[in-house]
């Protein structure tokens, strides 16, 4: 019956202790449908080898654009917190300069939103801010040319002269 459904190496498993009525046994079945003449199927596992070989090009050259690290990771794995942004608005001599810096940058609320719409990121390392936001947005267009459309940097940006964002001091503070 199996192969009259077109099912190719059936074979009886086992019988599963079911009984819909006193005349019929419950059993388990395993068998093989072939694809259908003609038709074509991608198969997931080459198209995660390429990914996979694609993002490995992509951290390659995130290293050869001057990131000392670079390394695949979760998108869920990144942490938005809405702190970041007071400690910018209350302490950064930057705050409301660029639009790197809030208000003009995006709220943590809306880059929560916008991460969820991604699985994988690459984050880079190194001391140089400025060399490493470089490198994103090159990175950012290689990887939109590979195929990567949603492809995005997200920088921090070292203020031109190399100083970072610091607190500023109080009277008295040590």
């Amino acid at each position: 019956m199996l192969e009259q459904a077109g099912f190719e190496e059936s074979e009886l498993v086992m019988e599963t202790g079911f009984n819909s009525s006193p005349v019929t046994k419950g059993v388990l079945f395993r068998a093989a449908k072939p694809p259908a003449a003609g038709v074509w199927e991608r198969k997931p596992t080459r198209e995660a080898e390429m990914q996979e070989g694609e993002m490995e090009y992509l951290l390659k050259r995130a290293l050869d654009l001057g990131a000392e690290k670079a390394k695949i990771i979760d998108a869920e794995t990144v942490v938005v917190a809405e702190w970041v942004r007071w400690k910018c608005q209350y302490g950064c001599p930057l705050f409301e300069k660029d639009r790197f810096h809030p208000p003009f940058a995006p709220d943590a609320e809306s880059t929560k939103k916008v991460l969820k719409e991604y699985t994988k990121a690459i984050l880079l390392n190194g001391p140089n801010g400025q060399t490493l936001s470089e490198a994103a947005l090159k990175l950012e267009g290689e990887a939109y040319h590979r195929g990567y459309y949603k492809a995005f940097a997200l920088t921090a940006l070292v203020p031109s002269g190399g100083a970072a964002c610091a607190p500023v001091s109080s009277p008295g503070a040590t």
